[in-house]
């Protein structure tokens, strides 16, 4: 598993505090930022954006009292997602294509 943290932009402007994962092939995986403001302010931030259904009710956000904290969860969110099978919403598998059969009621090979 690879990870790896590049500030995030919006349009050309680069945030300060605001940080996104890539993994190795250059897809989002999360998102990392500062709280400035409020009861967390000056916690980060952390969200895993991957997944689906199941997967998504496991613990794929929250808030940490460091930066280092915050990469820490999504690196372990990320962990999970790929041991997770595409059946339950992780990365691991996808659903497998039942092959349908054939006319005489055989299975297709």
């Amino acid at each position: 598993m690879e990870i790896t943290w590049h500030r995030t932009r919006v349009g050309l402007i680069e945030q300060s505090q605001d940080f996104t994962a890539r993994n190795r092939t250059g897809i989002d995986v999360g998102r990392v930022y500062l709280i400035d403001g409020g009861p967390d302010d000056q916690r980060w931030y952390w969200t895993f954006i991957l997944g689906h259904s199941q997967f998504r009710m496991s613990r794929v956000s929250g808030v940490q009292r460091s930066r280092a904290n915050a990469y820490e969860q999504v690196a372990k969110a990320y962990q999970l997602y790929l041991e997770t099978p595409g059946s339950e919403g992780g990365g691991l598998s996808r659903i497998p294509v039942r092959k349908t059969a054939n006319s005489d009621g055989t299975p297709r090979r």
